[in-house]
């Protein structure tokens, strides 16, 4: 199984979206929420935030899944007291019908004009798109910045990756601190490397993945059960 594999910083989490995940991710999810909003806080002001924020990241692993989309990765550690507001899809693709790749990254970078990068990722040439979008959260218009890489794989005609993160920016898109999350991003991108499974992840070892990322951010140990 031909799978990628990326750097991240300590307390950020790798969700599965395939369709045999469902329970791995509701768990996750319900715990990130949990995380964010505690059971310590007022609940008439925090459950409607709790509602809010479950809906926001199930929606968002949702729609990676009927994107085809294999992971999504989100930072769950704040940075100065802000979560970071943004997240990440892994996607891998296999056409049967192989295309050149040069030729068709060349394209890609033609119609996005002055918004397209040609780099080096994974151990092949790139394509970087940059784009301004608009979005609903928390029930207003916000802008966002939107990157999607296009990687072919080095040595495995018609195998691409494509890798799309989205950082919230608010009104201002040329916020340094919004540049600085994209460059944060761009950063966690180049770290990318090609890999062979023997086999897909098992629910029970995705879950042990996330488990240990909770705890990391918790420091303190889920009690076992039997």
């Amino acid at each position: 199984m031909i799978d990628v594999e990326l750097v991240l910083p300590a307390g950020w989490a790798v969700l599965p979206t395939a369709p045999d995940t469902e329970r791995v991710r509701k768990w996750a999810v319900d715990r990130i929420v949990a995380r964010a909003l505690p059971s310590t806080l007022p609940r008439d002001s925090a459950e409607p935030w709790r509602r809010e924020l479950r809906k926001q990241l199930t929606a968002a692993t949702d729609e990676a899944g009927r994107q085809g989309a294999r992971w999504v990765v989100l930072p769950l550690r704040e940075f100065n007291g802000t979560r970071i507001p943004g997240s990440l899809l892994l996607t891998i693709l296999e056409d049967q019908d192989p295309q050149d790749p040069e030729q068709l990254l060349a394209s890609i970078l033609d119609d996005a004009g002055p918004d397209g990068t040609c780099l080096d990722v994974g151990g092949s040439t790139a394509a970087r798109i940059s784009a301004v979008i608009r979005q609903e959260m928390y029930g207003r218009q916000t802008a966002a910045v939107r990157v999607s890489y296009y990687l072919p794989h080095p040595e495995r005609p018609g195998v691409w990756g494509l890798v799309t993160f989205s950082v919230v920016a608010g009104d201002d898109v040329e916020d340094p601190v919004v540049r600085g999350i994209v460059f944060l991003f761009d950063t966690i991108v180049s770290t990318l490397r090609w890999v062979n499974r023997a086999a897909a992840p098992t629910q029970d070892e995705v879950l042990a993945m996330v488990t240990a990322t909770v705890e990391e951010l918790e420091g303190v140990p889920e009690p076992q059960t039997a």
